[in-house]
């Protein structure tokens, strides 16, 4: 039988890693950003061009930084429930929302 501190932590190893896999999505996503403008400006192409290819960019990306904050979310609802079912000290520092505006994590609800 799997004990809730084994399996809390199990979570937290995969909650760690969604995390990371978004951040690196929204690097990838950044990167693109870069590339499609130096298309833009290195080229002989119109400065327009790829307007709708742009618009879409910016919406997934706007679409990831909202995955992010909900991950967040999600990282202190385990946070919290994990700490009174076992009674166990929070530690905070590896609380994301410790370092996140009251703004943001609101503005996701």
């Amino acid at each position: 039988m799997l004990t809730v501190e084994a399996a809390g932590a199990r979570v937290a190893r995969d909650l760690e890693e969604a995390e990371r896999f978004t951040n690196e999505s929204l690097r990838a996503l950044a990167r693109l950003n870069v590339s499609m403008m130096n298309v833009r400006l290195d080229t002989d192409l119109p400065q327009y061009q790829g307007q709708t290819a742009v618009i879409r960019l910016q919406e997934a990306q706007k679409q990831m930084v909202d995955a992010m904050s909900n991950l967040t979310r999600v990282h202190k609802s385990l946070r919290d429930d994990f700490t009174r079912i076992t009674g166990l000290p929070d530690t905070p520092k590896r609380c994301p929302t410790q370092g996140i505006s009251e703004t943001a994590v609101k503005n996701v609800a």
